[in-house]
């Protein structure tokens, strides 16, 4: 289901971005930032070993804080993972909420 909104019309939109693998961060960040000069919002949520990833690499998080984008990592997977300054601890539930106030999400799952 595609929702309406600005898409298309060269309007800003909400990007969604989930992350729960060490791999795709390089990608999830590529998106991010490429949204962010468009001038779109960006929240991604970082799950499973998504969270590890964002640790192993402070300097594309700060990246990411610097272009204002909004990351937020599952609680339970990043139990004893030191995240970076920045990087909200959240639950499913802020998880949901990526999802649900996006106009368009990408899972790299």
């Amino acid at each position: 289901m595609v929702r309406p909104g600005p898409v298309g019309r060269g309007g800003a939109v909400k990007l969604g971005i989930v992350l729960a693998t060490r791999g795709d961060l390089g990608c999830a960040a590529a998106l991010a930032l490429a949204a962010r000069r468009a001038r779109h919002e960006v929240a991604m949520f970082a799950m499973d070993a998504g969270c590890q990833a964002l640790a192993d690499d402070p300097d594309v998080v700060a990246a990411l804080l610097d272009a204002d984008c909004e990351l937020t990592a599952c609680s339970n997977s990043a139990a004893g993972v030191a995240l970076p300054d920045g990087v909200v601890r959240g639950s499913q539930d802020d998880h949901a909420a990526v999802v649900a106030t996006s106009d368009r999400v990408v899972a790299l799952t």
